[in-house]
């Protein structure tokens, strides 16, 4: 007979064993301070990959909010005076005294104050409050979490030493994360261009975030390296120089600005302090090392776009600027209040300057903070932060006319320098919503506090009265988050399962889980956006049935939803457009005034939907304007095989004539030397010259090659040939003006061959099929195609939910197409982004015969179509 295994001494051993270590470690976790454990966890997100985007992606949204819920009720047992809530293990439990408690002191109570009557008023007034709201929140619990570490930081076994290593190392794993994911290839050291240059997102989500979160933690990271001593500070050395690897291949200009900032200011103190005999020696040191930064930072190509040709009039540089245009117009509109705390992206395309042409559509940021701050919180609110700051850089300079101790004047030092440093680079970019970054902001102030706490006279505990007060609003806050908090959670996790539900065919759950997420949260246009695109794409292949109509009645109310959410994107109004265009016109036609009011140079096809309504709708002279507008913006809509049929026919000669004079009043203003001259001026040439309008003389030396060859070939195919035969000798084989040779002449200049493993491309056999027809026009419009298909992306910024990440449809005007060759052969380059005078045209042309101006020329409101207007 077998003896029982679980009753051997060995057995009962090892079961005594585990029940110990289990009783041990429940112990110890129960032990772990409500402080300590939030903290813990929000640094997740300080290590997590793409942290910004799964903050609002489930279920690490759900994570966060337990850690920051954690701090809020460690704040209301430290309001309470338990001091089990902070007391080390180490230190004797007294629940009869009551630990005190502080506020931050030095003024900064009445700035946090301040700044949450400001932010709730912004929210309470704003045009979107439910998204305001939230956003408050995050703000609110932030201002709690710093009462929370200012009470902790050297009254629990939290010292400001530990606190001061800890963010260090925090930064270093942060650094060791964002290396690891790196993905270099040898492209990006020598490109200059935005989308492939050196640019390192990870951890944080996005290569500014990256940059300004090191350079915030360098100058720390760096006074650690002083204060220590032997190995010690080699080991703080490494870590200082992880972070400014990691900062370097963030590719952020912004940061490296703040960084160079900070070292200058760091020289000229210390030169200051040097004796006169010896400053010669600490210049030229200066001089070496400026030269050396300048010399590593020249090899990252991001940085050398700058000092390129044109480099400081980038995109992303001159968006810049637009932007504090933006922000300017938002404080004419709503000065005292701004938008609301996290609504700019609802609002952005209403204050957009029209100079920044195809530019800016819908953002979520301003890229200055200051400017964010004043946008979305008025100058009321504005006013409150830069108090703020000037309270704390009054505290910081009276701790450094303190006699300090070394590690603490070390430490002062980089709390100056990181504050500084981030202070210039947030001029360039807005990260507050970030985590790791507001958390390491939230842990300076808490180290500058417990400084003053050592050098300064005591801060005066707060009262009875006071505590019993702020213990009953940390309760009756944690009772809002609940209700702020728990609907948008759902609304994440609901969208999230409604995308797994659709992708595993289970279209009635999924529907059932994007009304659920609607419902919860009908201020957030993902879940509906998201379903319109699914249900877009199952209409696709779904031939004509009742299935198909119960789809297409799913994905309108999907699609109305999503605008009402959103009323100001340009794109959710034109989709909403598109999908009534053929059914219901009058529907459509008032989304389609919106869509091209929010994006005045859309070139989506925007105008042409307007123009096709308006043709719907018997209003010609406006439709005759609204095609106008879309050869303006997309001149090849002159070109599109729409024309040869009714009732697009009846009109297209007013159309072209009217479109012509747009062209001839653009020439006259623009100049010669201005960069999108020559495009319009061989433009207008082209488009002469297919709408058989009377062509005046055109300078071949202000043509490309194809255009000039094109103007030829009508009348005189061998000149054709032989202007292209010579550009092509001459070394500009571009593929278009190739294309033209080979009708030109198919015998000399034959099609290359398909390589032998390559699929067969249907475009390339049926152009080879076009060569047989001889006569120009005919072999232009022989090839009939749809137009491609628009993507936008980053909708997970703008909307702050993961799924938006899936919101990508920017749908074609329905039964539009346009001739291939046409397009194969480029007669019609894309207008530079910034043209001031083509976006003038627009807005004038538009105002005068639509009665549709610019919302930064109404009010900075949206106008309704009037059908009637003269």
């Amino acid at each position: 007979m077998t003896a029982d295994p679980a009753s051997t001494p060995a057995a009962a051993k090892f079961r005594g064993v585990a029940e110990r270590g289990v009783s041990f470690l429940r112990h110890r976790l129960s032990n772990v301070p409500l402080w300590l454990a939030g903290g813990l966890v929000l640094l997740v997100f300080s290590w997590l990959p793409l942290s910004y985007y799964r903050m609002v992606g489930w279920a690490w949204i759900v994570l966060w909010q337990i850690g920051a819920v954690a701090l809020l009720v460690a704040l209301g047992r430290q309001l309470r005076g338990a001091r089990s809530a902070i007391a080390g293990s180490n230190q004797a439990v007294n629940l009869d005294s009551k630990t005190p408690f502080y506020g931050l002191g030095y003024g900064l109570d009445w700035v946090a104050l301040g700044l949450g009557i400001a932010v709730l008023v912004s929210a309470l007034v704003s045009p979107f409050p439910r998204v305001a709201l939230w956003n408050m929140s995050l703000v609110v619990t932030y201002g709690a979490v710093l009462y929370v570490y200012r009470n902790a930081v050297e009254r629990t076994w939290l010292t400001r030493l530990r606190l001061w290593w800890g963010l260090v190392v925090v930064a270093a794993g942060t650094a060791v994360v964002s290396l690891g994911l790196w993905r270099p290839d040898a492209a990006m050291w020598a490109s200059e261009n935005f989308l492939t240059a050196l640019r390192n997102h990870q951890p944080l989500g996005h290569h500014n975030f990256v940059g300004g979160y090191f350079v915030l933690m360098v100058p720390l990271a760096v006074a650690t390296a002083i204060a220590a001593q032997g190995w010690l500070r080699r080991v703080w050395i490494v870590a200082t120089g992880l972070l400014l690897l990691a900062l370097y291949v963030s590719g952020s200009r912004g940061a490296v600005v703040g960084l160079v900032v900070w070292l200058g200011a760091t020289w000229l103190s210390r030169l200051n302090r040097v004796k006169p005999a010896h400053r010669w020696r600490w210049g030229l040191a200066g001089l070496a090392g400026a030269i050396a930064v300048g010399l590593i930072l020249a090899s990252n190509p991001r940085i050398r776009a700058w000092f390129s040709a044109g480099g400081l009039a980038d995109n992303p540089t001159l968006d810049r600027w637009f932007m504090l245009r933006l922000g300017g117009n938002i404080l004419r509109d709503r000065p005292l209040v701004g938008v609301g705390p996290g609504v700019m992206s609802r609002v952005s395309n209403l204050y957009r300057p029209i100079e920044a042409g195809a530019g800016l559509d819908h953002i979520q940021q301003l890229h200055n903070t200051p400017v964010q701050i004043a946008g979305e919180l008025g100058l009321l609110g504005l006013a409150v932060v830069l108090a703020g700051m000037v309270l704390v850089l009054r505290l910081w300079i009276r701790l450094w006319r303190q006699p300090l101790e070394p590690t603490d004047r070390a430490l002062l030092g980089g709390i100056g320098g990181s504050l500084l440093a981030y202070g210039v680079s947030s001029l360039s970019d807005y990260q507050l919503e970030n985590i790791p970054i507001t958390g390491v902001l939230l842990g300076l102030m808490v180290l500058l506090l417990a400084l003053g706490d050592r050098y300064l006279p005591q801060a005066v505990p707060v009262g009875a009265d006071g505590r019993q007060r702020g213990y009953l609003a940390v309760a009756l806050w944690l009772g809002l988050l609940l209700t702020i908090w728990l609907p948008f959670t759902l609304t994440v996790a609901y969208g999230a399962l409604a995308d797994r539900a659709f992708y595993s065919q289970q279209l009635n759950l999924a529907d059932t889980r994007w009304y659920k997420a609607y419902r919860l949260s009908p201020w957030d246009p993902t879940a509906s956006a998201v379903a319109t695109e699914a249900l877009w794409g199952l209409d696709q292949v779904l031939g004509d049935s009742e299935a198909q109509e119960n789809v297409r009645s799913l994905m309108l109310d999907y699609a109305h939803q999503t605008q009402q959410a959103a009323p100001n994107d340009g794109w959710f109004n034109h989709n909403l457009a598109v999908l009534h265009q053929t059914t219901d016109p009058a529907t459509a036609l008032p989304y389609a005034a919106y869509a091209v009011q929010l994006m005045p140079r859309h070139e989506h096809y925007g105008y042409w939907l307007l123009g096709d309504l308006l043709l719907r709708a018997g209003e010609s002279r406006q439709a005759i304007a609204a095609f106008t507008l879309e050869a303006l913006v997309n001149p090849a809509a002159l070109t599109y095989p729409q024309w040869q049929e009714e009732p697009y026919q009846s009109i297209y000669a007013a159309v072209a004539r009217a479109t012509l004079a747009e062209y001839d009043t653009l020439l006259a203003e623009v100049s010669p030397s201005s960069l999108g001259y020559n495009t319009l001026y061989e433009t207008r040439a082209l488009l002469a010259w297919w709408t058989e309008q009377p062509v005046v003389e055109v300078d071949p030396a202000l043509l490309r090659p194809v255009v000039a060859g094109i103007l030829l070939a009508d009348a005189d195919p061998k000149a054709a040939l032989e202007s292209v035969e010579q550009n092509l000798s001459l070394g500009q084989p571009s593929p278009e003006l190739r294309l033209l040779a080979n009708w030109l002449d198919p015998q000399a200049h034959p099609i290359p061959p398909q390589p032998p493993d390559a699929p067969p491309d249907l475009d390339t056999l049926l152009i080879e099929e076009s060569l047989a027809i001889r006569s120009l026009r005919p072999w232009l419009t022989s090839m009939v195609t749809r137009p491609d298909e628009g993507y936008r992306g980053s909708l997970t910024f703008a909307y702050r939910n993961y799924q938006a990440k899936q919101i990508t449809l920017m749908l074609t005007p329905q039964n539009l197409q346009r001739y291939t060759l046409v397009a194969k052969l480029g007669l019609f380059p894309a207008w530079p982004r910034e043209f001031p005078a083509l976006d003038r045209c627009i807005e004038a042309l538009r105002t005068k015969a639509l009665g549709l101006p610019h919302p930064t020329y109404n009010g900075f409101r949206l106008s309704a179509l009037n059908l009637s207007a003269p």
